[in-house]
């Protein structure tokens, strides 16, 4: 009974977190807080960042120990939800031979709840140092800028011009399906111009989910996916980027939605975009 109090409180705690975070100025906190937790869940990115907005990488108490660090006395742990995936029997397509000789489906996995469990954050940990991360920031200079910006349109799958796109940064041509830059542009603007088209192309293209959203969405849709994947590989953007999103529904079921193709998004881009170790 306790546990599913706490479940339901976790819950609650969710959809307060999604209305407080997705409806207010903390929607630029969150996207900052999400470039280090791209690889969660919407709703953990939430949660985690409600409960703790300095966390920087978390793990349970027993995946502490595996990593030789060990959680501190008194340490609050951060409630995160776990899906639980059970077998579920399932009837294959069948004639009536097939039916009367009584074969048995195949069994899939299915999810068929949640459940509440406790991570802390490395900063409530003692122990064995961890391997130090790849350093993101990435001086200016134009000579890395201008590196990392043809690694990076090798790395996407459609094509990339310079050209003069007048007063716009760049655009995404749908029906050609290409990203064009404006040729003039500095480079950091042009690595961010690259990654919101390329969010248009992911999100906004002919099939894609939200091919028919209305612009507006579209718009802030792609700056906030470019905001995380820039944030995550050392550039502040949002001196531009925060200026550029803005009219977000008040809807809550939309902002979920919304949320978690954010999410999805810039965990895709920044999967492609990262060096593979040899």
């Amino acid at each position: 009974m306790a546990k599913n109090k706490a479940l339901e409180e976790i819950k609650e705690q969710l959809d307060q977190g999604i209305q407080e975070v997705m409806t207010s100025e903390k929607f630029q906190e969150w996207l900052r807080f999400l470039s280090s937790f791209h690889s969660y869940s919407f709703n953990n990115t939430i949660l985690i960042y409600m409960q703790n907005p300095s966390a920087t990488f978390v793990k349970g108490y027993h995946d502490w120990k595996r990593y030789g660090r060990y959680v501190q006395k008194g340490a609050k742990a951060i409630k995160v939800l776990a899906p639980l995936i059970g077998k579920k029997k399932r009837k294959e397509e069948k004639d009536e031979k097939e039916e009367k000789s009584g074969k048995e489906g195949k069994e899939k996995k299915v999810l068929y709840g949640f459940r509440y469990v406790n991570v802390f954050d490395v900063s409530h940990t003692d122990g064995k140092e961890l391997p130090a991360p790849a350093v993101k920031t990435l001086e200016g200079g134009g000579g890395q800028e201008e590196a990392l910006l043809k690694e990076w349109i090798q790395k996407i799958e459609i094509p990339v011009k310079f050209k003069d796109t007048g007063e716009a940064n760049g655009y995404y041509h749908l029906s050609q399906q290409y990203i064009a830059l404006h040729k003039e542009r500095s480079k950091t603007q042009q690595l961010k111009t690259l990654i919101h088209e390329y969010a248009h192309h992911l999100l906004h293209s002919k099939g894609a989910k939200f091919e028919e959203e209305e612009s507006r969405i579209r718009e802030a849709q792609a700056e906030a996916v470019a905001y995380v994947v820039m944030n995550h590989f050392g550039y502040e953007t949002g001196e531009y980027s925060f200026g550029y999103i803005a009219g977000w529904s008040q809807d809550i079921s939309i902002m979920k939605q919304i949320g978690c193709d954010i999410v999805t998004c810039s965990h895709e881009v920044i999967e492609k975009l990262t060096p593979k170790p040899i």
